[in-house]
């Protein structure tokens, strides 16, 4: 017999699948070396330690923080704030660069050092930071204010194209953007 589709506009359906998607993530996807690990298969088995894409690094502070801020009671809401703070260090220590901006794809050393495969600037990339500083701060950590305004600011002088109205999409490392 075919079961029914899960019902996403069930607050019992989703509490639960939140939970169960982080528990498959707790206590598998913090990296020591820092950052989180990202490429699992099915059966939780990391398959690549050391690829480091910069929206996969933001989404892991994102759900870190929104869980620990809407699961406060949770007997894990600890380690995600941990994991929260853990990711933003790696944000602002490994993916951004002396000019200001976000790497695209790192690679994680075992010696602690984050190289740059990809230093492509994308403003997609830098709008994940915004978000993972936002939820940060909405999760009572005030540090990240600063990141978060850092970003806007950033942002707004090197990405905003006012004669299009728009932010550009990609820039070189250098800030060499792309054109339309």
């Amino acid at each position: 017999m075919k079961q029914p589709p899960p019902d996403f506009r069930s607050h019992d359906f989703l509490r639960q699948h939140l939970l169960a998607t982080m528990a498959f993530y707790d206590g598998r996807c913090l990296d020591p070396r820092g950052g989180f690990f990202q490429f699992f298969k099915d059966d939780g088995t990391v398959y690549d330690r050391d690829t480091r894409h910069l929206v996969s690094s933001t989404r892991f502070v994102i759900t870190h923080a929104w869980m620990a801020r809407h699961f406060p009671r949770h007997p894990r809401a600890a380690a995600w704030r941990a994991g929260m703070v853990h990711g933003l260090a790696y944000l602002t220590q490994a993916h951004r660069q002396p000019t200001g901006g976000f790497a695209w794809v790192l690679r994680q050393h075992d010696d602690g050092r984050a190289e740059v495969v990809d230093g492509t600037l994308h403003a997609y990339g830098h709008a994940f930071v915004l978000l993972a500083a936002a939820e940060a701060v909405k999760s009572g950590h005030a540090e990240a204010r600063l990141l978060l305004d850092q970003t806007y600011a950033l942002m707004e002088a090197r990405f905003w194209e006012p004669e299009h109205g728009l932010y550009a999409d990609e820039a070189t490392p250098d800030w060499q953007l792309a054109p339309y």
